[in-house]
């Protein structure tokens, strides 16, 4: 019982840390996702709030894995260069009592994840989508004189001077792909632009359009013209948990994304499980013969593990999800033997 409580300590001083480095990280990531979508569309600091914690889940699954595993390693490597795990070998220790240790707390963390990616995550990327829905019929126009690169549905647009959705000299550069009939550059000296049961409306006067054809460039002149253009959403927010993931099944327009989103949670959440014999592998040392190069090795395995898995989730997604843990495992296990059960 000492030990393990030896061993949960060290564990803890080096996870809460680690942990709290990448949630601080991931939020920055997520708050600059939030903002692609407050770039054009106005939402309140409380609305804004609702976005981050809906993506909390997501966020959270990938922190964890990562952390749990450098903590763990990082713990032992700890207490080997600290010669205290040299002397618990010397005392009769088993290095197979550190897996056995680490297992209940493997498998929770495990647990855990697959209920935050199976469970709380499709549920919040529902709830995401349906809270957008809700706002695409009341969403403000939000366009900033003089900046560029901001986007109004399938246009690009620059104003030179703007207030209470009234601008002056607008231009417009469409999105579409090339040759489609809505290809083209507007000018205008005047824009009046809002938000008509969630489709943009801009009503421009005394301009041009400029579209390129087969012989040359077109020029279009008007005095009056109305650009109507329905923002980016994907419509799918009524789909229900188990529809979410049967999608994985038949097929569909999202049948691909779902299979692979599929095999990267399940075999995320089995990361922290068919990792066990890598903690002792990496975090056990010898002091007197060997340098401490704990951090650099982590993050190549953990680098290898996240390269096969998108290699897998990709290419092989369902028949992934039970090759990899297995070649997984056996690696570490084998890895294990060689490296440290031998010698301890």
């Amino acid at each position: 019982m000492r030990i393990k409580n030896f061993l949960f300590q060290s564990f803890a001083q080096v996870f809460f840390p680690i942990f709290l480095v990448l949630f601080f990280i991931a939020s920055v990531v997520i708050f600059i996702r939030i903002a692609g979508v407050t770039f054009v569309v106005k939402i309140s600091f409380l609305e804004l709030l609702t976005l981050y914690f809906y993506t909390l889940p997501t966020m959270l699954f990938f922190v964890i894995p990562l952390s749990f595993f450098v903590a763990c390693v990082l713990g032992l490597s700890r207490l080997s260069f600290d010669y205290e795990l040299p002397v618990l070998f010397a005392l009769g220790m088993n290095p197979k009592k550190i897996v056995k240790i680490f297992f209940p707390i493997a498998l929770l963390a495990s647990v855990s994840l697959f209920v935050l990616s199976l469970i709380l995550t499709p549920l919040s990327d529902i709830a995401y989508r349906q809270f957008l829905e809700e706002r695409k019929s009341s969403i403000d126009v939000n366009l900033q004189a003089g900046e560029f690169g901001q986007k109004l549905g399938e246009w690009l647009v620059y104003v030179q001077k703007g207030k209470n959705s009234t601008y002056e000299n607008i231009v417009l550069l469409s999105l579409q792909a090339k040759g489609s009939q809505k290809d083209g550059l507007v000018f205008a000296k005047q824009a009046n632009i809002g938000n008509v049961d969630g489709v943009m409306e801009a009503h421009l006067s005394d301009g041009k359009i400029y579209r390129k054809v087969s012989d040359g460039v077109e020029r279009i002149s008007f005095d009056e013209m109305i650009l109507r253009s329905a923002v980016d959403f994907t419509g799918d927010g009524s789909v229900g948990l188990v529809e979410y993931w049967n999608r994985a099944f038949y097929e569909n327009s999202r049948q691909d994304k779902t299979k692979r989103n599929l095999s990267m949670y399940v075999l995320l959440s089995l990361f922290p499980l068919i990792s066990l014999f890598y903690f002792p592998f990496l975090g056990v040392k010898n002091p007197r013969y060997q340098k401490n190069y704990t951090i650099l090795q982590a993050m190549v395995v953990v680098g290898v593990f996240f390269a096969l898995m998108y290699i897998v989730a990709t290419y092989l997604p369902l028949a992934g999800m039970v090759l990899l843990p297995c070649i997984w495992g056996y690696i570490g296990y084998a890895l294990y033997k060689h490296y440290v059960a031998r010698f301890y």
